[in-house]
C-alpha cells in the first residue's frame, strides 16, 4: 500500500484543507456516529443478541442479577428456532463464481490462450481456489445471521491478508464499523471507517519501519477488546477479563474517504494521523440486509419484529412458574397420627415407596385426619395467552398457516399452491439477495487480487503457486497480465457445485452428444478441444483427453469395415436417433488437422452413458 511518509503528510489532502482541520472533522464523525449508536443502537442489538442466545435482557426491567428475582427469569426461547430455520433455508455450501460467456459467434476460431472466455475461466478458478482456502460458506452463514439480528444486516469486508498470502473475507460487527448516514446504497456512502485492535508490539513495529508516522503525544494501549455494547451486554465472565488489566491493544480508526480516494490510519485519543496512503481499491464492504428501512441503507432485523412476542412470552413463563410456586397445593396433616416429633420427621423426608408406621385415628377413617387443599383458580389464564403469544411470533418472519396444518376449506391443489407461493415468494427475494450479496463479495475480492498482483513486494502474491494450482493452459506472464487487465462477468453458480447430481449431468451430456454428432454443423466440431470442454465442464477425468498419437496414412474407401456396413459408420456406435445410422466422428476443421478425432470407443461409451473404460 503506497503510503505517504511523515514528512509529507504536513503538506495537506490535495491543497484543499490543512491536515489539523482535515483531522478535527473526521475525529468529530467519528465520535458523533459511535455517540449515535450508543444512544439509539446498542440497547436494540444487545436485546437482540441476548434474545438469540435465550437470555433475558436488563433492558426490559428485569433484574436478572437479583438472586431472588432471577430464580423467576423463566424463558421460553422462540427467537432461536425460528432465525436458525431461515438461516438454514439461505445457507449454501462452498460459493463458486463462473464467467459469463457474451460472445457473438463470428467466423475465426482462437486459441485457448486467446479465447476470452477461457481468461475468464482461468480468473473464476482463483476466486474459487481463494474462497476454498478461506471457507466463505462458514462467513456467509455467519452474514445471513447477523443480518436477521442487527440492523445494519450482516457486513463483509474483502481484503488482501499479506501474512496469509490471499484475499480473506472477514465478518464485521455493527458496533465495529459505521458509514455515510445520508447514502441510502453502500455504493452511495461518500465514506465509512471501522475500529479494529491491534497488539502494541505490532504498533510499534509499524512506527519502526515507517509504516505509521510517530505521533506527538504518547499512544497507551487502551483495554482489550473495547465494546460500544459493553453496558448493554452485562457479560460478568468480559468484565473480570477486563478489570484483570489486559490492556494491550490499540485501537486504530481506518478512514475511507472514497470522495478523495485516501485511506487514514488514526487514533482519537489522542487525536494523530498515523498514515495516509490513496485507496488501494474500492469500496471493500458488502451489506446484506433482507427487510429494508425506508429511507436508510439500515434494515428492520427479524429479531427486532419479533423481540416485542419474545418478551411476552418471557414474562408469561416466568409469571407462570412464579405463581406456581406461590400458590402450590398443601396437604394437612392430623397431628394424632405421630407418636412422636421423630415419626414426623421420619415420615416427611421418607421416600414414596418407604413403608411408614401411623397411628390409626380413633375413628379408624385415616382420609379424615389428610386434607389436601384445592387448586388455587387465578383470574389470568397464562396457557392461553402464551399459546397466542407463539403463534404470533412464528407469523411474523413469515411462517405460513399451512406449515402450521391451520388452513381449512382448501379444495384444490390450486388454492394450496397458491398459499405456499405465497410464503415461498418471501423466501425467494432472501435467496435473491443473498445471491447478489454474494456475488458482490466476489467482485470486491478481484480488485484486492489485482492490487496484490501489481503490488507484489507488498502482497507477497505467490504467482507460480496461482499458476500451478489454477490452470494449465498459458504461460505466467499470460496469467499474470490476465489477473491485471482484463474485465470479467460472474455468475455464482447454483448454491454450490457440490449440490449438483451427478446423474443428471451426466444425463446432459449424453443428450448433448447425441445432437451434436447428428447436427449437419458436426464436420466443423474439433472433437478434441470439445473433449476438453467436456473435462472442464463436466468434471471428467483429465486422461479424456489423449496425447496426439502420429498420423496415419490414408487409406482408399471404409478400410476395417465389415461387409455390408455403409461408409461413415463403424462397429460398436449405437444406432442415432429414430433409427437413423450412427455417425463416425467428423474430420476435423480447416486448420485442425494436427488435433486427432476423439476415439470411437470413447464416443460410444459417452452416448451410452457409461464411464469410458481407460487403458
Amino acid at each position: 500500500m503506497n503510503a505517504l511518509r511523515p514528512n509529507e503528510l504536513a503538506e495537506g489532502v490535495a491543497g484543499q484543507e490543512t491536515p489539523d482541520r482535515n483531522l478535527t472533522r473526521m475525529v468529530a464523525t467519528i465520535q458523533q456516529m459511535e455517540d449515535n449508536y450508543r444512544k439509539f443502537r446498542a440497547a436494540e442489538d444487545a436485546r437482540n443478541l441476548a434474545f438469540w442466545r435465550g437470555h433475558f435482557w436488563a433492558g426490559d426491567g428485569i433484574r436478572v442479577l437479583e438472586q431472588e428475582v432471577k430464580n423467576y427469569c423463566a424463558q421460553l426461547n422462540e427467537t432461536f428456532p425460528i432465525l436458525d430455520t431461515i438461516a438454514s433455508a439461505l445457507a449454501m455450501d462452498l460459493p463458486q463464481v463462473e464467467a459469463l460467456d457474451h460472445r457473438s459467434h463470428e467466423f475465426g476460431t482462437p486459441t485457448r490462450a486467446e479465447d476470452p472466455f477461457f481468461v475468464g475461466k482461468r480468473i473464476a478458478s482463483v476466486l474459487n481456489l481463494y474462497a476454498t482456502e478461506d471457507d466463505l460458506d462458514d462467513t456467509l452463514h455467519q452474514m445471513v445471521l447477523h443480518s436477521l439480528i442487527f440492523a445494519k444486516g450482516g457486513i463483509v469486508k474483502a481484503s488482501w491478508s499479506a501474512q496469509q498470502q490471499r484475499v480473506i473475507w472477514r465478518l464485521k460487527m455493527p458496533w465495529e464499523v459505521f458509514f455515510d448516514p445520508q447514502a441510502r446504497r453502500m455504493s452511495d456512502v461518500n465514506w465509512a471507517f471501522e475500529r479494529f485492535p491491534i497488539h502494541y508490539d505490532t504498533y510499534k513495529q509499524r512506527v519502526e519501519d515507517g509504516v505509521y508516522r510517530r505521533p506527538v503525544k504518547e499512544i497507551k494501549p487502551d483495554t482489550y477488546p473495547r465494546s460500544l455494547v459493553e453496558d448493554e451486554i452485562n457479560d460478568e465472565q468480559e468484565k473480570d477479563l477486563r478489570s484483570k488489566g489486559l490492556r494491550e491493544y490499540v485501537s486504530i480508526y481506518e478512514y475511507w474517504d472514497f470522495r478523495k480516494g485516501l485511506l487514514y490510519h488514526m487514533t482519537v485519543e489522542p487525536m494523530e494521523i498515523l498514515m495516509v496512503a490513496p485507496l488501494p481499491w474500492g469500496n471493500p464492504y458488502t451489506a446484506l440486509v433482507y427487510n429494508n428501512g425506508i429511507g436508510r441503507m439500515e434494515g428492520v432485523p427479524d429479531a427486532t419484529l419479533i423481540a416485542p412476542v419474545q418478551r411476552d412470552i418471557n414474562e408469561l413463563v416466568s409469571a407462570r412458574r412464579e405463581m406456581g410456586a406461590r400458590l402450590p397445593r398443601r396437604m394437612l396433616l392430623d397431628r394424632r397420627l405421630f407418636r412422636s416429633e421423630e415419626e414426623w420427621e421420619r415420615f416427611k423426608n421418607a421416600r414414596a415407596w418407604e413403608p411408614t408406621l401411623l397411628d390409626a385415628p380413633p375413628d379408624g377413617n385415616i382420609q379424615s385426619s389428610i386434607y389436601v387443599s384445592p387448586e388455587m383458580p387465578t383470574t389470568f389464564d397464562f396457557n392461553k395467552h402464551l399459546d397466542s403469544a407463539r403463534e404470533n411470533v412464528r407469523y411474523i418472519p413469515g411462517t405460513g398457516d399451512f406449515q402450521r396444518g391451520q388452513v381449512a376449506n382448501i379444495r384444490t391443489a390450486a388454492e394450496a399452491n397458491m398459499i405456499r407461493a405465497s410464503v415461498e415468494g418471501r423466501m425467494n427475494v432472501r435467496v435473491r439477495r443473498t445471491v447478489k450479496a454474494v456475488k458482490l463479495m466476489f467482485d470486491r475480492s478481484l480488485e484486492c487480487i489485482r492490487w496484490a498482483v501489481a503490488n507484489p513486494e507488498a502482497s507477497g502474491i505467490d504467482i507460480p503457486r496461482l499458476w500451478a494450482e489454477t490452470q494449465s493452459d498459458v504461460d505466467m506472464f499470460t496469467f499474470r497480465s490476465d489477473l491485471l487487465n482484463e474485465n470479467f462477468k460472474f455468475r455464482l453458480l447454483p448454491f454450490s457445485p457440490l449440490m449438483e447430481d451427478k446423474i443428471a449431468r451426466r444425463n446432459a451430456l449424453e443428450r448433448l452428444l447425441q445432437v451434436m454428432a447428428n447436427t449437419p454443423m458436426a464436420p466443423n466440431f474439433d472433437w478434441r478441444e470439445l473433449a476438453r470442454e467436456v473435462q472442464d465442464v463436466y468434471n471428467m477425468r483429465p486422461s479424456v483427453v489423449t496425447e496426439a498419437p502420429p498420423p496415419a496414412a490414408p487409406e482408399a474407401g471404409a478400410a476395417g469395415a465389415p461387409a455390408g456396413m455403409p461408409p461413415g459408420m463403424a462397429p460398436g456406435l449405437p444406432a442415432g436417433p429414430m433409427g437413423a445410422p450412427p455417425m463416425m466422428p467428423p474430420a476435423m476443421s480447416p486448420g485442425m488437422e494436427g488435433a486427432p478425432p476423439m476415439d470411437p470407443a470413447m464416443m460410444a461409451a459417452l452416448l451410452g452413458g457409461q464411464p469410458p473404460i481407460m487403458g
